[in-house]
């Protein structure tokens, strides 16, 4: 049997947007032919964790823990902050303090350890291929520290674009100049690269010499159907109101660093001054990390008795709120190359087949897909369009729900799916002659 090795820094115990996909293709590549060797970083070096999460591994699964300099890990778990949320102004000085001293990202000190551990790994054998998900991008340049002629091909995988170019500008024009030849040192020696949304495959492709841009392929996130989630729950009044509670919208995930979360609330707030007689027919549910600022901003619009902030929950969990959810709410980051991200979220949104309310930018693939959906998509900082919405809602109307249209989308965004589309791309990897896929230099 083949096996792959698959780098990647979040692995359950650990939780977060990072886990899913990884944990997907350790739990279902084995399915098609390939045996996987996880190498990621202790629990302790990541700052979320849920112990509760089953990862159904299936015999032959390694999995290879290791640790972060122990002081950056205490570190990285005081600012991740705790069920009163993460301290933004913290957060904020690490963060900033962070991009001048740690390139590509806080995860560089990793890379020297887990370069280790991989050779160690390779050097007993039977290692076929090697994969490195990001982000963080640190997990790409251990591929580039593996990285060798003769050695197992290595690919790329990019859950979001190269973060320190496209999401956070670098303090400086040096800094700015070491991540593109990160980047592009890491584009050009992979084998093959893979990216979640096609406008991410063609910015990557744009970085790429014309010949090497055939080894660029689309392979997207999706959703796991590994719980069993409640029916969803009959409302019972237009406004969800008096006949059977309020209408209660629900986000799922980590709200840290999102600018659309203010027009969510300002829209909200709006409304209900603005409707006064609904009383208490809507409240908001915030299932996840947060920061300090957001329920701040929710106490200061006066809406400490309609949003809560439950805190993290357990994954299980949190897919329950999804499908009992009135609406689901989606808020994204958005600025600068954002444009080219899908939330994770957003595909165990669609399976849910409960009505979504997304803030994103109005013209990218998360707002099509929102869109396709019978969403409602409003722009990130129009506060009237998110005034208007909320209105809609308390007035009773809702966004599409379950359609044929969606259930196919959610049909083919399935983990298990996706998981055969990547164990093809692997065996077609490792089947050419050496060199052809590769368009190194």
């Amino acid at each position: 049997m083949k096996r792959l090795l698959l780098v990647s820094y979040f692995f359950p115990p650990a939780s977060g947007g990072g886990v899913a996909r990884a944990l997907s293709f350790a739990r279902y590549l084995p399915l098609h032919g390939w045996q996987v060797t996880v190498l990621c970083a202790e629990s302790e070096s990541a700052p979320l964790s849920d112990p509760s999460r089953e990862t159904r591994l299936p015999a032959g699964v390694e999995v290879i823990r290791v640790p972060m300099p122990p002081g950056l890990a205490r570190g990285r778990r005081a600012v991740a902050g705790g069920s009163g949320g993460r301290p933004s102004g913290i957060f904020a000085a690490a963060r900033s303090l962070s991009r001048w001293l740690l390139v590509p990202d806080s995860y560089a000190p990793w890379r020297a350890g887990a370069v280790r551990g991989a050779e160690a790994r390779i050097q007993r054998g039977g290692i076929t291929a090697v994969l490195t998900t990001s982000p963080p991008d640190t997990a790409h340049l251990v591929g580039l520290g593996l990285e060798r002629p003769g050695g197992p091909p290595w690919i790329a995988d990019f859950r979001d674009p190269w973060i320190g170019l496209a999401y956070r500008r670098p303090p400086t024009p040096l800094h700015a100049a070491r991540q593109r030849r990160m980047r592009d040192a890491v584009l050009s020696r992979a084998s093959l690269v893979l990216a979640t949304t096609r406008a991410s495959c063609d910015d990557i492709r744009a970085q790429l010499p014309p010949e090497s841009r055939s080894k660029v392929h689309h392979l997207p996130n999706g959703w796991e159907a590994d719980v069993t989630l409640p029916p969803a729950r009959e409302e019972g009044s237009p406004a969800g109101g008096a006949g059977g509670g309020p209408l209660r919208v629900v986000y799922t995930g980590t709200l840290w660093g999102v600018p659309a979360t203010r027009t969510c609330f300002v829209g909200l707030a709006r409304a209900l001054a603005a409707s006064p007689a609904s009383g208490r027919a809507l409240e908001v549910a915030i299932a996840g990390p947060h920061e300090t600022r957001e329920r701040k901003l929710a106490s200061d619009l006066g809406l400490s008795g309609s949003v809560h902030f439950l805190g993290q929950v357990p994954y299980a969990e949190s897919r329950s709120l999804q499908a009992a959810a009135g609406v689901l709410l989606l808020l994204q980051v958005h600025g600068s190359g954002y444009e080219a991200a899908i939330p994770g979220k957003l595909y165990e949104y669609v399976a849910s087949g409960r009505p979504i309310l997304a803030f994103l930018p109005l013209e990218c693939e998360a707002a099509d897909l929102v869109r396709a959906c019978g969403g409602w998509v409003v722009g990130p900082a129009d506060e009237r369009g998110a005034e208007e919405a909320f209105a809609r809602l308390l007035g009773g109307e809702r966004p599409g729900g379950d359609s044929p249209e969606r259930l196919s989308i959610a049909d083919a965004h399935r983990r298990d799916r996706l998981a055969v589309r990547l164990a093809l791309l692997l065996d077609a990897l490792v089947t050419r002659p050496a060199g052809a896929a590769s368009g190194r230099r």
